[in-house]
C-alpha cells in the first residue's frame, strides 16, 4: 500500500472537511460537532474533491488506487487524527472552563 498517496488524498480533502466541521461545531456544539465531523464531514470532503479537483483522481487511478480505497483510508485517518484531537479539546475545555 502506498501510504504517501493516501496521505496526499487526505490532505487534499482536509480543507473541505475542516471548514464543514467548523460550521458543524458552531451549529451543534462540541459533542455534536465531533459526531458530525467523524461521520458526515467526509462526504462533503469527497464531494468537494470531486467538484474542484476532478482531474486529480486519475493520478490515483494510475497508482492502482480506487475511490473506495481512498475513501476508506481517509475515514480511518480521520478517526486516528480526530479522536486524540477531540480528547485534547475536551481536556482544555475542562481545564479552562470547568466541566459543563
Amino acid at each position: 500500500m502506498n501510504l504517501r498517496a493516501h496521505w496526499q488524498f487526505y490532505r487534499s480533502i482536509f480543507p473541505f472537511c475542516a471548514s464543514f466541521g467548523f460550521v458543524a461545531k458552531l451549529a451543534v456544539g462540541l459533542f455534536g460537532g465531533f459526531q458530525v465531523y467523524e461521520t458526515m464531514v467526509l462526504m462533503f470532503g469527497f464531494q468537494g474533491f470531486n467538484s474542484f479537483r476532478k482531474g486529480e483522481i486519475y493520478f490515483y487511478y494510475n497508482l492502482g488506487l480506487t475511490k473506495w480505497q481512498l475513501y476508506r483510508t481517509s475515514f480511518m485517518l480521520n478517526l486516528i487524527i480526530g479522536i486524540p484531537l477531540f480528547c485534547v479539546l475536551m481536556l482544555f475545555k475542562s481545564l479552562f472552563f470547568g466541566i459543563a
